[in-house]
């Protein structure tokens, strides 16, 4: 018994798509969207088919919803509608959404030249018409508040195409116990963490995997010398987390209205009570460093350590130093 012409259309529709590996068929549809029209013969030649093939391809696309048509006379061709956006059966809407406002919040890194940056700009534009929904609820700026924020984006800039063209980077870095040292680095990626930017890649000063805080590099070049150390080659299959190697300690302390702003942007505060006058009793973990000390006192008389008890300390006995430095003077 024979099948009817609908069913036979549909069954033939849904084994040509099956061929169509997922990857052509999403490249099929953006070209045609990038292109607004192009040649069965251009088709097939780019994906390598017959041009029977491509017209196959076609109407299966047109019966399930994609609205690809055919041009016909001279200058014709395969054409999509320009009203089209991707269909939710392949993206959701939110899925879309997220895709575009992550290109457009990391188009920033392309700020090292003109170019890249109107190339990124052009690429978020075209991706914005594949939504509906709002996509400028979200900016990304890397760079301080100060007139000289350009010199971060520069930095990322020159930073991103060193780890994409894979080629070493060499700068003079700060470290936290005082010290200056020139270091070369093959670089693997860029790393938020807590409150600063690092660079993630492989030391060949120390021969080790190392996170390097952008705030402490100066004088970065890049190096033309190929990067030839992978991640793979440093057997970390974990995903990268910025290695804090002092002990963490739990403060508990009391700071006044004027300072409170400051110590929730300093560190995140896991429990929190507002006093009626506006100041703040507040709890939080940090490195236990020297710099949590020297952070602690620059809040001044603004802010009193409840406990632990040896933090008090510190921070008393840093005062009285400090006192007797200007005291002698």
């Amino acid at each position: 018994m024979g099948t009817s012409d609908a069913t036979g259309r549909s069954r033939k529709t849904d084994l040509t798509l099956y061929r169509m590996q997922i990857d052509q068929l999403f490249e099929f549809v953006y070209v045609l969207i990038e292109k607004k029209q192009v040649t069965a013969k251009e088709m097939a030649e780019r994906f390598g088919v017959s041009t029977r093939t491509i017209y196959r391809w076609m109407d299966a696309l047109a019966v399930s919803g994609v609205p690809v048509y055919a041009l016909k006379g001279r200058g014709g061709g395969i054409a999509i509608s320009e009203q089209y956006a991707m269909d939710k059966t392949v993206l959701s809407e939110e899925e879309r959404l997220a895709i575009v406002s992550s290109v457009k919040a990391l188009n920033v890194l392309n700020a090292n030249s003109a170019t890249q940056t109107n190339s990124g700009t052009k690429a978020a534009e075209k991706l914005s018409n594949l939504v509906t929904t709002n996509t400028d609820w979200l900016k990304v700026d890397f760079a301080p508040w100060s007139p000289e924020g350009s010199g971060v984006r520069e930095l990322f800039g020159m930073l991103r195409d060193s780890i994409l063209k894979k080629q070493q980077v060499s700068f003079d870095y700060f470290t936290g116990d005082g010290r200056t040292e020139h270091r070369t680095v093959h670089p693997w990626m860029l790393v938020y963490r807590g409150q600063a930017w690092y660079l993630y890649g492989w030391c060949t000063v120390r021969n080790a995997e190392r996170f390097f805080k952008l705030s402490r590099m100066v004088n970065v070049e890049q190096t033309k010398r190929p990067a030839t150390v992978t991640i793979q080659d440093a057997k970390n299959d974990s995903p990268p987390v910025a290695a804090n190697t002092a002990s963490l300690i739990t403060i508990n302390a009391t700071v006044s209205a004027a300072k409170a702003g400051f110590l929730l942007d300093t560190f995140f505060c896991t429990q929190t009570q507002v006093h009626q006058d506006g100041s703040l009793t507040a709890t939080f973990t940090a490195p236990d460093t020297d710099w949590l000390i020297s952070m602690l006192l620059s809040f001044g008389p603004e802010l009193k350590i409840i406990s632990p008890e040896k933090v008090k300390k510190q921070v008393a006995l840093l005062a009285e130093k400090t006192a007797e430095l200007y005291e002698n003077s």
